[in-house]
């Protein structure tokens, strides 16, 4: 992450936490700033993407997908906590988890029998 985006999360963090205020405070903006840092490639590669979906073929946009909601997005989600509250707000943000499928015809979610 370069040093401008380190330096602006830093005074956005410092802005919604005071220091004096927390006392874990500077644990918790270091792990807010490497997960910030460690999505940044993914967000990138993915706004590139979704910028010219028309002409990337199916295989490789997949990947991406894949990358950025198994590796950047946990990250965000990690950071958005650190930071504040991120709420659950959508019904189908249990996925398909929450459908019943022939190896589970009872509809209990999977994983969580």
């Amino acid at each position: 992450m370069s040093h401008d985006l380190n330096e602006k999360l830093t005074q956005i963090y410092a802005a919604k936490w005071k220091a004096e205020n927390h006392p874990h405070y500077s644990d918790m903006l270091d792990k807010f700033l490497f997960h910030m840092s460690d999505a940044v490639h993914d967000i990138q590669q993915l706004a590139d993407v979704l910028q010219k979906a028309d002409t990337v073929d199916r295989a490789n946009f997949g990947r991406l997908l894949h990358r950025f909601f198994l590796h950047a997005l946990p990250h965000l989600v990690a950071a958005g906590q650190l930071y504040d509250y991120v709420p659950d707000i959508f019904p189908e943000q249990r996925g398909v988890h929450a459908f019943p499928n022939a190896a589970n015809d009872g509809g209990e979610e999977r994983g969580r029998e």
